[in-house]
């Protein structure tokens, strides 16, 4: 297991006796830790998360620091870093992250809702749908950042909220610092892994980003395999459904995923809204 790290305002809050972060987390000292017993397609491709089976599924705890550096870090912090206004066109949001408990159980086999992801439930605004994701954490990254869904509260625009992302594209709610949109961070490990030469978004050989809660799969310009994909079914979330293979063995059978990628299709920069399964298993500790 690697080392347990914390970061500064951790200590403070939380009143642990657990050390303090005196070092730059990074991919290589994040706390991880994966069962032999792990579907290939967890064991392979998440870090900094610790991965479980839990009753035949897959259960994924992270304490949500992300592995690089950010400007939503304490200022102290070994991984802050000042916030890149991108000329002046982005401007830091008033919140500082902080280590958080989060689990998600993904059923092995997820059922399906059987339900149509039109343009009709797809507005990336809560509480307009039955069939949205819950607010808050519905999602881990590869790198074990909490992903949330594409959804702003009622009053915001998502759209606008990207104007508050770092440059590894995000940002937290209070102390929770997530995801909606594509990010280097999960490429990253695609590279660590040597699933990749390239973290460059658009550019990387294969894009993985996360896995939401009902065991969505999100990927980016590519499918797993390396290959450019179909988009001829895609729904309005840019989702559809097919074997998940590596080139060389099929890893999720069947599996509606979603691709974020702008270069292909910008219309629909982030996460899914819409949740294709019928179960979500969050936990805050």
């Amino acid at each position: 297991m690697k080392k347990w790290l914390l970061s500064l305002t951790a200590m403070g809050c939380a009143g642990t006796n657990e050390p303090i972060n005196t070092s730059e987390l990074t991919l290589e000292n994040c706390d991880e830790s994966i069962a032999d017993d792990v579907p290939a397609f967890f064991a392979n491709y998440f870090a900094c998360a610790h991965i479980t089976m839990a009753g035949g599924n897959v259960k994924i705890w992270t304490d949500g620091l992300p592995p690089t550096l950010s400007a939503y870090y304490p200022i102290d912090d070994p991984n802050y870093i000042a916030f890149d206004d991108r000329g002046g066109s982005h401007a830091q949001n008033p919140n500082t992250l902080d280590v958080q408990s989060f689990s998600i159980t993904i059923p092995s086999d997820p059922t399906p809702k059987g339900i149509t992801i039109d343009a009709s439930v797809v507005d990336n605004t809560m509480n307009t749908s039955n069939e949205e994701y819950d607010g808050g954490g519905q999602g881990i990254a590869l790198n074990g950042v909490i992903a949330f869904a594409a959804m702003a509260a009622p009053g915001d625009d998502l759209a606008d909220e990207q104007y508050t992302f770092d440059s590894y594209e995000g940002h937290p709610a209070e102390t929770t610092y997530h995801y909606h949109f594509n990010t280097p961070g999960p490429l990253e490990v695609l590279v660590d892994r040597g699933h990749s030469a390239s973290s460059q978004i658009g550019q990387a050989n294969i894009e993985l980003y996360a896995i939401m809660c009902d065991g969505t799969a999100v990927l980016g310009c590519t499918e797993l395999d390396g290959s450019i994909p179909n988009d001829s079914d895609f729904d309005a979330q840019n989702g559809h459904v097919h074997d998940i293979s590596d080139g060389t063995q099929t890893l999720l059978t069947n599996r509606y995923h979603t691709h974020v990628c702008t270069d292909l299709w910008p219309e629909y920069p982030f996460y899914p809204e819409v949740a294709y399964y019928d179960t979500c298993t969050v936990a805050n500790q």
